[in-house]
Order: C-alpha cells, then sequence, then structure tokens
C-alpha cells in the first residue's frame, strides 16, 4: 500500500486512468465509424426507452428495460444511439478501476492487461459497442466484488440492492455475495440489503399505484410457443464464442495457478477463496441458470450468447490474478518476471484482437437486414403525417422514422392486437406496419388474419434487396396496412405448367439430357445454370404485391444436397434489385417468391443454380402467379 503513495504509485495510476479511457474512446470512435449497430431489436428499444424516459417519466419504472439502467442511461441518449456506446465506455473504465483495487495487490502486469483483455472479450466489447445493459450489470458486480474485498461491506449490500433493477443475472450472482457476507459475520450490513427494493417500491407505489410492481409486471413470461429451447449444454458448447478463446485457456492455465498458489503459498488462500466464491461461481451460476431456462423454453428464453457478457469482467479477474501472483512467485528475478509478462501480454492481446475480430469485425457495417429496416422506417416517416397513428412492431420502424414509440397519441408499438376488439383495436385511419420478424412472434399476429380482413386496407409491401429468414422461419417482408375499407384486388394465373410456358411473354430455356422414366419433366444437364425462365409477366397496373408460387419435385445426387438452389433475381441494367434464393432438396418443393411494383426497365429471371456439377430431375414443375392491387 505503502508504494501507492509514492511518486511511482502516482504515475502508475495516472498512466491507468489514461489507458481506460483511451480504450474506452476507441469503442466510441468505431460506434461513430460505424453505419450499422450491432443490437437493431433490443439494443434500440433499450435506447429509446432510456431516450425519452425525460418526456415520460413512468419510462424509468419500465421492467424490461431495466429501470436502473434507465435511470443512469438515460442523460446519455439524449445524444443519440451513440451515447449508449459512451455510456457503456464509462461503464467500462469504472469496471477496470474496480477490477484494479484488487489487481494492484497482484501486480502491475495484471493491471495493464485487464482493460484490454476484457474489452477483447467478444461478447462483452460487442455489447460496449451495442450500448446494452450486459455491461452495465458487469460495472455493478465488479464495484460490489471490489467493495468486499476491501471489507467495506454496507456499502456493498446497498449495491446489491440495486442489482435486480440492472439486470435479471442478479439471480445467479446475489446468492455468493451473500454467502461471503455472512461467512465474513458481518450481520450488520444485512439491513442494507433492503435499500434498492424498499426505495423502488415506494416509487412503484406513488407513480404506479402498486408497490409490488417489480413482481407484477415481470415481463419474462414463458415465449417457448415463439422462442422455442435448445439443448441443455447450448451455452458451454459455445463457450468459445461467448468468452473467445483466448480467456477460455486463459481460464484453464490461471486454474493451475491457482492450485500451485493454493498448495505452496498459503498468505494467498483467503484472496483465492474470495475470488471462487465472489467470482468464479456466480459466472457458472448465471451460465447454468440461462442453460436451464434456455433447455426449458422458461422467462422468455431466445438462448442469446450476449447475456453471458454480464460475467465477463469477474471472469478476467479471475485468469489475471491467479496468473500474475503465480508468475510473480514463480519468476523472481525483474527482468525475467518483466519479459514474461510482456511476452504473455503481446502474444494474448495480439490472439485476443484476432479471435475479436473474425467474431465481428469493425467498424460494424449496415447489413441487408438493417438496411431493408433503414427504408421500412424511412418510408414509414413519409407517410405517418397523412395518418392518425403509426401502430408497428419492430423497433426500428420507429427508430428510423424518428418518432416517438411512446407518444401513444401519435405511435403504438405493438406487442399483439386485440383480436376481440372491433377493427383489431386500431382507431380509423391508423397506419398498421407489419414485419415478418416481430409481427407474428413477439407480435402474435399471423399476416393471413391481417389480409384476410376487410377492414384492412393494404397500402404497400416492401422486401429487402437479398431474401433473408428471420425468427420463425418466416420471409422477411413488410407490409402497410391502413385502418379503413379495403380496396384491393386479387388475380391467380398459371404461367407455366408440367414443361409448357402459358404465358406468351414468357421465354423457357432448359438444357435438358436423354434419361429414363423422366415422365412429365426434365434431366438437367451438369452445367452451372442448367434452366432458366425469363420475361416473368409479374407486373400490373395498381399493382402493390406479387407473389410467385412454385411447386414440384425434385431429384438430386446424394452428394449434392445444398449444392443445387432455385433463385429468382430482379436486375435494371447492372443492378441487382432482389435475389431470393431456395435449396433443392430430393422430393417435393414448394417456394413463394414475393415481387413489389417495379418499372418497365426491370427484368427478372428464375433459373436453377447447380453448383454440383452432377445434373438434377425436375419433375411437375408448376408456377402460378398471384397479383394484389388496388381496384380503380
Amino acid at each position: 500500500m505503502g508504494s501507492e503513495d509514492s511518486a511511482t504509485g502516482w504515475n502508475t495510476r495516472q498512466g491507468l486512468l489514461s489507458w481506460w479511457l483511451l480504450l474506452a474512446a476507441a469503442t466510441v470512435v468505431v460506434r461513430l465509424l460505424s453505419t450499422g449497430v450491432i443490437e437493431g431489436g433490443d439494443g434500440i428499444q433499450h435506447y429509446q426507452i432510456a431516450r425519452y424516459a425525460w418526456q415520460h417519466p413512468e419510462l424509468f419504472l419500465d421492467h424490461w428495460g431495466k429501470p436502473l439502467f434507465t435511470l443512469f442511461a438515460s442523460p446519455f441518449a439524449q445524444l443519440g444511439h451513440w451515447g449508449m456506446t459512451l455510456f457503456n465506455a464509462l461503464c467500462f473504465v469504472a469496471t477496470c478501476w474496480a477490477a484494479d483495487g484488487m489487481l494492484k495487490r497482484a501486480g502491475n502486469a495484471a493491471r495493464w492487461i485487464f482493460p484490454p483483455a476484457l474489452l477483447l472479450v467478444p461478447v462483452y466489447g460487442s455489447m460496449v459497442l451495442a450500448g446494452m445493459t450486459e455491461v452495465f450489470f458487469g460495472m455493478l458486480a465488479m464495484l460490489i466484488v471490489r467493495c468486499l474485498f476491501e471489507e467495506r461491506f454496507a456499502l456493498a449490500s446497498v449495491l446489491v440492492s440495486f442489482t435486480p433493477f440492472a439486470r435479471p443475472e442478479f439471480i445467479g450472482f446475489v446468492p455468493f455475495v451473500l454467502v461471503w457476507i455472512i461467512t465474513m459475520r458481518q450481520w450488520r450490513s444485512l439491513p442494507f440489503l433492503l435499500t434498492g427494493p424498499v426505495l423502488y417500491a415506494v416509487v412503484g407505489g406513488l407513480v404506479l399505484g402498486d408497490v409490488l410492481w417489480y413482481l407484477h409486471r415481470d415481463p419474462y413470461a414463458g415465449a417457448t410457443n415463439i422462442y422455442g429451447s435448445g439443448a441443455p449444454f447450448y451455452f458451454t458448447d459455445h463457450i468459445q464464442n461467448i468468452y473467445g478463446a483466448p480467456l477460455v485457456w486463459g481460464m484453464a492455465l490461471s486454474v493451475i495457478c491457482a492450485i500451485a498458489l493454493w498448495l505452496y503459498h498459503k498468505e494467498h488462500r483467503t484472496t483465492l477463496m474470495f475470488l471462487l466464491v465472489v467470482g468464479v461461481l456466480p459466472c457458472v451460476a448465471i451460465i447454468g441458470v440461462h442453460s436451464f431456462l434456455w433447455w426449458k423454453g422458461l422467462k422468455g428464453s431466445l438462448g442469446l450468447l450476449r447475456v453471458i457478457a454480464t460475467t465477463a469482467p469477474l471472469a478476467v479477474l479471475w485468469v489475471a490474478w491467479p496468473v500474475q501472483k503465480w508468475s510473480a512467485e514463480f519468476f523472481k528475478d525483474g527482468w525475467r518476471r518483466a519479459l514474461m509478462a510482456v511476452t504473455i501480454a503481446i502474444s494474448y492481446l495480439v490472439w485476443a484482437l484476432s479471435v475479436f475480430l473474425n467474431d465481428q469485425p469493425l467498424p460494424v457495417a449496415i447489413d441487408g437486414y438493417q438496411h431493408f429496416m433503414l427504408s421500412v422506417g424511412q418510408r414509414v416517416g413519409e407517410l405517418s403525417p397523412q395518418y392518425n397513428r403509426v401502430v408497428y412492431y419492430h423497433p426500428l420502424v420507429a427508430y428510423h422514422a424518428q418518432l416517438d414509440p411512446y407518444d401513444e397519441g401519435q405511435v403504438v408499438h405493438c406487442w399483439g392486437l386485440d383480436t376481440a376488439a372491433p377493427a383489431l383495436g386500431l382507431k380509423p385511419n391508423d397506419l398498421l406496419v407489419w414485419d415478418a420478424h416481430f409481427g407474428p412472434n413477439e407480435g402474435r399476429t399471423p399476416l393471413n388474419m391481417l389480409l384476410a380482413r376487410t377492414d384492412l386496407d393494404l397500402i404497400e409491401t416492401m422486401v429487402p434487396a437479398e431474401h433473408m429468414t428471420v425468427l420463425g422461419g418466416y420471409s422477411f417482408e413488410a407490409y402497410l396496412f391502413v385502418q379503413r375499407e379495403a380496396h384491393q384486388l386479387s388475380s391467380r394465373a398459371v404461367l407455366f405448367d408440367l414443361g409448357q410456358p402459358l404465358d406468351s411473354t414468357v421465354v423457357f430455356r432448359a438444357d435438358t439430357l436423354p434419361c429414363i422414366n423422366a415422365g412429365s419433366g426434365w434431366c438437367l444437364g451438369g452445367s452451372e445454370f442448367p434452366f432458366e425462365i425469363t420475361q416473368l409477366p409479374l407486373q400490373h397496373k395498381g399493382l402493390f404485391n406479387g407473389e410467385l408460387l412454385l411447386s414440384g419435385e425434385a431429384e438430386i445426387g446424394e452428394n449434392s444436397n445444398g449444392l443445387v438452389e432455385m433463385a429468382f433475381v430482379e436486375e435494371e441494367g447492372a443492378n441487382k434489385l432482389s435475389y431470393w434464393s431456395n435449396p433443392l432438396h430430393n422430393g417435393h418443393f414448394e417456394f413463394r417468391y414475393h415481387v413489389p411494383p417495379r418499372d418497365g426497365e426491370v427484368h427478372n429471371k428464375l433459373y436453377i443454380w447447380d453448383r454440383s456439377g452432377k445434373g438434377v430431375r425436375i419433375k411437375g414443375l408448376h408456377i402460378e402467379l398471384v397479383r394484389h392491387y388496388r381496384a380503380e
């Protein structure tokens, strides 16, 4: 402790603070240079809750939004979405400060390597950039651990009392903190555990009229029918995707070092036991709880690996302390210890950086999914002044339309329409924005139900440039309805049947080979594109959506699964406007391609792409076109 009061100790503290701030600033710069966001669903919702909490104070008690996170993040959210990254970057700095209180007892090398090692944990660094809640909880956990380490038990208890309002992972962390407090016989600190619950109960009683709002408004209801469930060891099977291979191997090394210290340096046993109880065991418990919930499909679990980012600071602390302490005990010579530290640090960080960038390239580029939602949101922003309210499902709609999602007089974030109410609970001239990701899943609104109603007028459909499948196996697209009498008509026509085009405008080519028992189909050669149909008459006056329906039977070689695809593409000159592709397997197939309105310069093509080079047999190919268009 005395060295920390010397000039050298002061310089070390200043240098470390500069190091933490430099790394934090780097994450903010990366976010500002990024055209896309890492979490376009939950991340945007957390931002919107924090952003609009000042206008709608009840959001400070939004259970799903994590009230404590919302409270501290809200000032930063006023800067825009990048402000959430700035907030998490400062949480990262606070986490490093808290960890440093323990690491300075181990050695300087661990103090310098901890910050980049933590930031390069795949799930942690990406959540800092995403502005998610896991980083805040990790900071809170590390502050509690430091308080316990420094025997500030009352302050630790106060902080512990607020963890239920930060993240649900408190359930795997708090019990071990209580075990340590009780083991240390700090009975007087236990009443402080009521601080957070009592404070939030009083506020909830005043604002919501319910002192037990935390229990009554639990948003984590079972959603097995939406999210499904998975294998019991899903999280452990993906442990290297979560922590990254360098940290996983580092954890294994730290166990060996901890055992050696325990056996040969008894003076470190108390600290090792401390790190085990409040560091390692909470990590194991949190992973175990999430594994169980995903296995059983409970509490709205989606098997998201990112939730384990809450444990990353504790995991890196467990690696840094025993390895540093063992190195100091093993290498008595200063120069050898320094050489060892530099070698390990450089090797580890180069490896960790490579793993991180392979998992998450930086800066974050906008992908097809987000680009499509950008176009949907901007379109809604253009249309919204014409309509009463905007009712939507996907968080990115309001975000890109620049609408306040909590201004219920103008905007409604829908989590399911009221099927028992007239007009589904919509008001006249409401604009309903249905998307295939959130609409049929969290929104529990099937598209067919909307299309069948005569009081919903479908005014526009939007499809991404490249076909995407989202949660539930739905093709990603968006439909815009208005609550009023429907004015759309539909027509159905067969374009191709049993090997013959039935429309004179259709151009057909097939590279056929002689084959036995081909029936009504063809044996196609092994060329890359053996089959092609062009100039499909998809457009129609007043068209707002076209559906191309394909069915038939395919026979492909045993080793060709996944190498033969049916594809549909639309092109305008050299530009590809849309691309849909489905793999062909042995047996019956049915595909549906959605086509938005296009002008006369757009050309389309339906073709088979055979990458196997072994050919394919197609029987009974049937192509229908369904046009949905507005009545005159």
